[in-house]
């Protein structure tokens, strides 16, 4: 008997071996960054894609030679996404002033009314939405969203789909072979789908570092590429984004222009007065149940206490 619980330990001693050495490796290599004009070689692929798309490939080898340009691969392993060390703008972080609710409602309820009067969207959910997803400016990220996409862009290409088999088989050992490959095989729909939709919001991304005052390497966000105070993809900027102080951009860090967005965000995904119609439309903005659920609620207090 103690023979055999030696011989159990010893197993778990080298499988926790394994995985924390599968994870240090992964540390070490996951954020690689260019230095003297190197383009990081996870990315060469890419720039040819990027070409076909129409980007000139002088502009794609000129920014992807820039020193804060790096690959995450913890973009692809979401479970130790925690562990990204990069370059962090705090441009954007010093030019959003933070509000507790009641103050934002009163310093901008000129612009909320008039969102409410031209999308028909109520002032409270715009604000509901501006609270939960970067608690009105307190939290709008810290990944750089260029990384980020073009990260998640590449986790299609066969070595890194190779890496994600040799993750889940260290990671889950104790599964039978078969639901390791049944999870394997899932894994890697998954991140060819990611793939793509990381693409397609890179492309936006570019268009937007070419026709905008945005820099798309000083841009910071969430894990998935999502920024400013309504947090927007980069696709959702070009279709939704909106003007609201009337200076002449469009800024998602400017809080006219993110509640107007918002609003005309709402507005073209079917918002209106039926609960449905404001359910579907906020699965537009976030598929997610819990997060319909706790935008609604905070909207009915605010409607409650305005």
């Amino acid at each position: 008997m103690r023979k055999n619980k030696i011989i159990i330990l010893a197993i778990k001693i080298v499988v926790i071996i394994a995985i924390t050495t599968h994870l240090l490796l992964i540390n070490s290599h996951d954020s690689v960054g260019s230095s003297r004009g190197e383009i990081p070689p996870a990315y060469s692929n890419l720039i040819n894609q990027l070409e076909k798309e129409g980007f000139h490939r002088d502009f794609l080898i000129n920014l992807y030679s820039d020193p804060r340009v790096e690959f995450y691969e913890q973009s692809i392993y979401k479970n130790i996404i925690d562990n990204v060390s990069s370059y962090v703008s705090d441009i954007y972080r010093e030019k959003v002033q933070i509000y507790d609710i009641d103050d934002f409602i009163r310093e901008y309820d000129d612009y909320l009314k008039a969102a409410e009067e031209r999308f028909n969207v109520e002032k409270e959910t715009i604000v509901a939405i501006l609270f939960t997803e970067t608690k009105l400016g307190k939290i709008i990220g810290k990944y750089p969203v260029f990384n980020v996409l073009s990260s998640l862009a590449v986790a299609s290409e066969p070595k890194n789909l190779q890496k994600i088999e040799h993750y889940v088989n260290i990671k889950y050992h104790y599964y039978d072979y078969d639901t390791r490959q049944q999870v394997i095989r899932k894994l890697k729909e998954r991140a060819i789908e990611r793939s793509n939709w990381a693409k397609s919001e890179l492309v936006s991304l570019l268009k937007l570092h070419l026709t905008t005052k945005i820099d798309a390497l000083s841009l910071v966000g969430s894990y998935a590429g999502a920024f400013g105070l309504p947090q927007f993809m980069p696709s959702s900027m070009i279709k939704y984004g909106v003007d609201g102080d009337n200076d002449g951009d469009i800024d998602l860090y400017s809080y006219p222009d993110a509640i107007m967005s918002v609003a005309n965000f709402l507005s073209n995904s079917g918002w209106s007065k039926h609960h449905v119609n404001k359910r579907r439309a906020l699965l537009r903005y976030n598929y997610s149940s819990r997060y319909v659920r706790r935008v609604l609620n905070l909207a009915s207090l605010l409607n409650k206490r305005y």
